[in-house]
């Protein structure tokens, strides 16, 4: 009796199992998709770019996810970068952060998006969420709204954006505004 009811209930759980499953196409495709998995993935990373046995840039990332079977090859920082530009004498010149970033290796071009900041070595700031930078050029720029503090705390708007060396040494607001220092000479009045 015993041996009847187990036989009874394994094949209630076959025939549930079998007609319980869905074949969607589409489902299965996105499972095992170039563009969804990874085919190489990395925590604490860090990437140095160096010439001459100098290092000239130093990327530091939580996450990283390299997508090389896919048409166009990326390398996707999810949990975002802290970028580091060095000069001759190892010094830091500039410094980049940002939530979330992609490298689209075919271009060599760096995308940071969601709470970019960049910093130099003047202690001047930018501001912005969204952030290209062009190795090929050497260049860093966005076309969205960027804010530029200054070591005395005067800012400048770019509104339609910005453009600078990748060390942020010397840059250009696009549709720029802000505060400008005006000194006014005091006058004794008789």
């Amino acid at each position: 009796m015993l041996k009847n009811k187990l036989n009874i209930i394994t094949c209630l759980i076959l025939f549930f199992s079998l007609f319980s499953c869905e074949n969607n196409l589409e489902v299965v495709k996105s499972l095992g998709s170039p563009d969804t998995i990874p085919d190489m993935y990395g925590t604490n990373t860090e990437i140095i770019y160096s010439d001459s046995a100098r290092v000239k840039v130093r990327i530091v990332a939580p996450k990283l996810e390299a997508f090389r079977k896919v048409k166009e090859p990326y390398l996707k920082f999810p949990k975002g970068l802290h970028v580091y530009f060095y000069n001759d004498s190892l010094k830091v010149n500039a410094e980049v952060s940002s939530k979330f970033a992609i490298y689209k290796e075919s271009k060599k071009l760096w995308e940071a998006d969601n709470d970019v900041v960049v910093v130099n070595n003047k202690g001047e700031k930018l501001n912005t969420e969204q952030l290209f930078w062009d190795e090929n050029k050497q260049i860093i720029y966005s076309d969205k709204y960027c804010k530029i503090t200054r070591p005395d705390s005067l800012q400048q708007v770019g509104e339609k954006g910005m453009k600078a060396k990748q060390d942020f040494s010397s840059w250009q607001l696009l549709g720029a505004s802000g505060m400008v220092p005006i000194k006014v000479k005091n006058e004794q009045q008789p």
